[in-house]
Parts: C-alpha cells; structure tokens; sequence
C-alpha cells in the first residue's frame, strides 16, 4: 500500500480543512464524524493579491481550502470554509494587536456591518457544493466604559476573529440585533451542510 493511500485509509470520510474550534465543535456536537486539517493555503498572499469583493473572497477562500487537501486525500469529502467581515464594502481582516480590536469595535459600534460566509465540499480535487450566507449584524451603542471592559475580559479572544468578537460568548453583549443563521455565524451553516452530507451518502459518495 502506498503512503498516499495509507493516508486516505486512515483519515475518516470527512475532513474539515480547518483548524477552528468553533468549526470542529459545531461538525461534533451534530455528530459528524470528522477529521480536522490544517488547510494547504497562504491566506494572506491570496487575500493580497484577490481584487474581489469580500463576498468573493470568502468564496475563494472557502474553495482554495478545500481543494488544498482534497488533492491528497482524494477518499475524502474535504470541508472548506470562510468568513469576511464587510462594511461598507471593506473586507476586514483578524486585528493584530487588542489596540487594533478595539479601533475596529469603536468603528462598528451602533452601525451593522456584514459577515459573509462561504463553505464549499471538495471531492477528487473538484468543489462539488457551494453554499454562501450572508448574516447582518448591528452592534449596540455601547460605552466606552464597555469597550474596555470587554477588550479586557475577552483578551486574545479577540484576534481569533475578523469582528474582534466571539458572538457565542461575551461578544454576544456588542449587539443590539442579528438577522441571519447563526450556525454561520460562528462557523458553518450546519443545516444547509448537513443536508448536503446526506444527499452525498445516500448517493453512494459518503459511507
């Protein structure tokens, strides 16, 4: 047996090519059984050279990172996902620094912003399933006082995301509304996927 298909003997029929807590936990608490992957990619070069629009290029990115391990577990369906904040047409990347989140927030605060989600499927290093969301979110008027309690509270939780927030956890108290799927938001849109991996396996692509 040679290594590549050791490799795909080894791994389960799902990968998730990503390294994401919140991605994992949503795949496991629904049951999936997975295998998580670091994607082949460079995103900060792609993200340097894509003239797109943040819709786009949460597309491209969720489509790159799947097809980066589909190549080499061809078995597999690989699971490959993405999200860009966009306001007002501005794609935002993760802040580098908490003085940097917090330039962000103050710049979201009392405005809605965008979080455009992509996921695509790869299967023998061809995307099989694209699925695209689009969830609007309106941060409250908060103080500053707020602000920096949060920043504080929060600490590196707030580099882990384009929005400086984990809207499953304390960032939940930035918002004054949100409108869209929530499962997106964090991560995956967990309904439209898993009803995809069942029309897959009732196909005969998934075991």
């Amino acid at each position: 047996m040679s290594n590549k298909q050791q490799q795909n003997t080894e791994l389960k029929p799902v990968i998730l090519a990503s390294t994401s807590p919140s991605r994992r936990s949503i795949l496991k608490s629904a049951g999936i059984v997975f295998t998580a992957r670091s994607p082949d990619v460079d995103e900060d070069i792609l993200k340097k050279k894509f003239t797109g629009s943040p819709k786009k290029l949460a597309l491209m990115l969720a489509e790159k990172k799947a097809l980066s391990l589909s190549s080499k577990y061809e078995l597999a369906l690989v699971i490959g996902a993405d999200q860009v904040l966009s306001f007002k047409g501005e794609a935002f990347n993760k802040p580098k620094s908490l003085e940097e989140a917090k330039k962000n927030l103050k710049l979201f605060r009392g405005k809605t912003h965008k979080l455009e989600s992509a996921t695509a499927i790869a299967h023998k290093g061809k995307i099989i399933w694209r699925h695209e969301e689009t969830p609007k979110l309106t941060m409250r008027n908060f103080s500053n006082n707020f602000l920096e309690h949060y920043i504080e509270s929060a600490g590196e939780k707030t580099l882990l995301s384009s929005g400086g927030y984990s809207i499953e956890r304390e960032g939940a108290q930035l918002f004054s509304k949100v409108k869209g799927d929530f499962f997106s938001i964090i991560g995956l849109p967990l309904i439209p996927l898993l009803q995809k991996l069942i029309k897959l396996k009732s196909a005969g692509v998934l075991e």
